[in-house]
């Protein structure tokens, strides 16, 4: 279609407003985008003016250094500080010196010199075992809301977002991150997902007290060690495989000193706390992970907690914990695959004996292969603390391969 415009003489998107053709611009990659100048003036206009540039780059399509190096010169002289709300970009290598990244760097300061409001910095399709990709630690903006980082490496000291005064989204994904702390007085959305690699000797450091929502899952290293988050909303924690939370040996605590048993701070938790202000939380976990336990030790009041998501880690007697400690919760869902340690009595220090009552509590919806006996344990103390057989709903399935989603139980808020 291009090449028609091209050849004649009129344009066939002539008649279309400026609104709808930066609209259509905004899904092409930057060198489809570019393309569009040759036709007239007013597309050529059109594209300096467009606030949405993708530096996207799939498979066979990715360009080499050369041609790379030319895109990103030739886009900065024609579109001058025009400004941007979003960039995203493909990170691509130089060939010499290798593993640099001379104009990607230099696309990040111009999309941030043009106010950008959104960026995106992605390396996953660079072929290498793990990321060779520095995000720069100068990331200095009073217009960007939303950075999002995947397969990169983030090997600072620390990734503190001072001078980044209105940023309230992160994602970082596929990441090797080896930093000691993440900081943000402004971050209202955080994301650490699909398999990032945190440190494993001093744990991470998360502060941001204005954070509304965090998900923390498929990470390899320790747990992150949360501060206090007051106004924190939803939050989804899945300590998986990766997790190094867990002895080795099955000992609880054992000889090895590098052993994840030997990392657990003693005089403070690590998660609950830092998650104790949330009105929506999903907390899962392999059995053999202990930080949720360690941490019902602390005793942590979770004050405004509704809507509770647990799958088989806990004890009955962390689950009578989390009961006692949550006055206001209204729903509380179980998703069991395994309930054989569901009946020990290792965890917080409390007693089963103290009754109390859950006068909020509304629906309890549990999912199991079969009401076997830690399911008959969990029904008992539901019923001491008030919840009557109505209800609670139970679904088994001999099949039960759970995901550990907290969607079904959104949906089921009849509130």
């Amino acid at each position: 279609m291009l090449e028609m415009a091209a050849a004649s003489d009129s344009d066939p998107f002539g008649d279309l407003p400026d609104e709808l053709l930066w609209r259509v611009l905004s899904f092409l990659s930057v060198e489809d985008a570019l393309q569009t100048c040759v036709l007239n003036t007013r597309w050529r206009d059109l594209w300096r003016r467009l606030t949405s540039l993708l530096f996207v780059f799939n498979g066979p399509t990715f360009p080499r250094y050369n041609r790379f190096k030319q895109l990103v010169k030739l886009v900065i002289c024609l579109r001058g500080d025009s400004p941007l709300i979003r960039c995203e970009i493909d990170a691509c290598p130089d060939d010499e010196p290798e593993n640099t990244f001379t104009n990607t760097r230099l696309l990040i300061d111009y999309a941030l010199a043009c106010k950008a409001e959104e960026l995106v910095v992605r390396a996953a399709h660079i072929q290498y075992a793990l990321p060779v990709f520095d995000v720069p630690l100068s990331l200095i903006s009073q217009h960007l809301k939303t950075l999002h980082l995947e397969g990169v490496n983030l090997n600072h000291s620390a990734l503190k977002f001072s001078g980044c005064l209105v940023l309230e989204d992160l994602r970082i994904q596929l990441c090797n991150i080896r930093a000691c702390e993440i900081s943000s007085m402004s971050l209202k959305r955080l994301c650490i997902a699909d398999y990032c690699s945190l440190p494993d000797i001093v744990r991470l450091r998360i502060c941001a007290p204005g954070l509304i929502s965090l998900q923390l899952e498929d990470f390899e290293g320790l747990t992150p060690f949360l501060e206090n988050m007051p106004l924190l909303e939803t939050a989804h924690v899945n300590l998986e495989d990766g997790c190094h939370d867990h002895c080795r040996s099955n000992q609880g605590v054992c000889d090895n000193i590098v052993c994840g048993c030997h990392a657990y701070p003693v005089k403070e938790g690590v998660l609950l706390n830092g998650l104790s202000n949330a009105a929506k939380l999903d907390l899962i976990a392999l059995p053999k992970m202990f930080l949720y336990r360690w941490d019902l030790k602390w005793c942590p009041v979770f004050g405004k907690l509704k809507t509770l998501l647990l799958n088989e880690w806990f004890t009955t007697v962390d689950l009578v914990c989390i009961l006692r400690h949550s006055p206001v919760l209204e729903i509380l869902t179980l998703q069991l695959d395994n309930t054989e340690n569901i009946v020990g009595a290792t965890g917080a220090q409390e007693t089963i004996t103290q009754s109390f009552l859950c006068e909020r509590l509304k629906f309890v919806y549990i999912e199991c292969e079969k009401v076997d006996e830690g399911v008959r344990s969990i029904l008992s103390i539901l019923s001491t603390c008030g919840i009557l057989r109505e209800q609670i709903s139970i679904k088994e399935d001999p099949r039960l391969d759970s995901d550990y989603s907290s969607a079904d139980s959104d949906s089921s808020d009849s509130d």
